[in-house]
This record gives C-alpha cells, sequence and structure tokens, in this order.
C-alpha cells in the first residue's frame, strides 16, 4: 500500500529530491530506524513500518515531530491564522519566548516554513519565504 506523503518541513540537505531512488532500495521491513531524521523525507514517503523511530540531534525538532503525532489538532490551531511576513518571521525568531512544548513546536514549524532553505541554526535563520516557490504556512 503506497502511502507516499511530503514532509512538512524544509531541510536543508535533505532528501527529497533523493527519496524515489532511495525508497527502491529499502527492504520490506517491520522496524525502521532514522538516526539523523532531519526533515524525515523518506519516513513520509515510505510504508509505514509496525515500528518507527525518528532521532536527531535537534531537540526542537524532535519535539515538533511529537507534537505533532500526539497533539496534530492543538499544533495546527495554534498555526492556522499565521501567515508568512517579514515581521512574523522576525517576532519568532527573535522575540516570542516559548513556555510550552506546543510553544516550542509553534516556533519551530513556523520558522522552519518560513526560513531560507528550512536553515534552523538560529544565527543563519533568515527569512527566506517566496510566495511561488514556498509552501504557505497555514497548509
Amino acid at each position: 500500500m503506497k502511502q507516499e506523503i511530503n514532509s512538512p518541513f524544509r531541510y536543508a540537505g535533505g532528501k527529497f529530491y533523493a527519496r524515489q531512488l532511495i525508497l527502491e532500495h529499502i527492504p520490506e521491513h517491520s522496524c525502521y530506524i532514522e538516526p539523523f531524521a532531519g526533515g524525515a523525507s523518506i519516513f513520509f514517503a515510505k510504508v509505514k513500518a509496525k515500528k518507527n523511530w525518528l532521532n536527531d540531534i535537534d531537540e526542537d525538532l524532535i519535539n515538533c515531530f511529537l507534537i505533532m503525532r500526539d497533539h496534530p489538532t492543538k499544533l495546527i490551531d495554534s498555526l492556522k491564522n499565521e501567515k508568512a511576513t517579514k515581521e512574523r518571521h522576525y517576532y519568532y525568531k527573535n522575540l516570542f519566548k516559548p513556555k510550552t512544548k506546543l510553544d516550542k513546536a509553534v516556533r519551530w514549524f513556523y520558522l522552519n516554513r518560513t526560513s531560507y532553505s528550512g536553515i534552523m541554526n538560529m544565527q543563519n535563520c533568515f527569512w527566506g519565504y517566496g510566495d511561488k516557490f514556498s509552501m504557505r504556512p497555514e497548509n
């Protein structure tokens, strides 16, 4: 059963464009482990295994995955009225102080969707949203 979907994230150096080639070489399996998940393009594109494990050194990314898994409606509700603007990007990058795991996920998701190439290192996390080339953050 084919379940291919796109990762919701932009991720510099991600496997999005190589995923078809990679998928052709993944054997049938019941346990899937991705130690350097990043945007998890392969995970989202492949048929899900009985057990799936995503890992990454970026704690905020993993938190965002966990919120997406465990509280998707809360994340959607928190982001649904956001617009991709340079001012909101500045706010989330420099002024917003997350108090909860949900707040951290909202911040990470918004910045990822509106930063150039999805670069999340805060010193290199710059506005880079383009109407013609970027999926709207509200999606």
